[in-house]
């Protein structure tokens, strides 16, 4: 081996090392939102799903069937939980209204979108 292709090699070494540490930073840096986005999605295909078999659902009704509900990618250990269901209730179904999958009904419930 010359000297050329020993420095070029480690340039190389160098530089994929460099890209997987600003891949892994910008990744943990996002880590809390990934994972407050998961739980949304979970949350809201439950209420969705909930609306299916029984045509609408009261903000109240919401909060019994996400209190407690956990998220998180399936490789690793960190999760998230909601901890308060009438708090995190008006943002799932804030987030349900923004996404079009629901519709307000009459007295204070909601619907599937038609």
């Amino acid at each position: 081996m010359s000297t050329g292709q020993i420095i070029l090699g480690i340039a190389l070494f160098a530089a994929a090392t460099a890209i997987l540490y600003v891949w892994g930073l910008k990744k943990s840096m996002s880590q809390q939102e990934d994972l407050e986005r998961s739980l949304m999605s979970a949350c809201g295909s439950r209420v969705v799903k909930h609306l299916k078999k029984h045509g609408t659902v009261t903000k109240a009704e919401a909060a019994q069937l996400i209190d407690g509900m956990t998220a998180g990618p399936f490789w690793s250990r960190r999760r998230v939980k909601v901890q308060d269901g009438k708090k995190a209730a008006g943002q799932v179904i804030e987030f349900l209204l923004d996404q079009q999958y629901i519709e307000p009904a009459g007295d204070g419930g909601y619907r599937l979108k038609k």
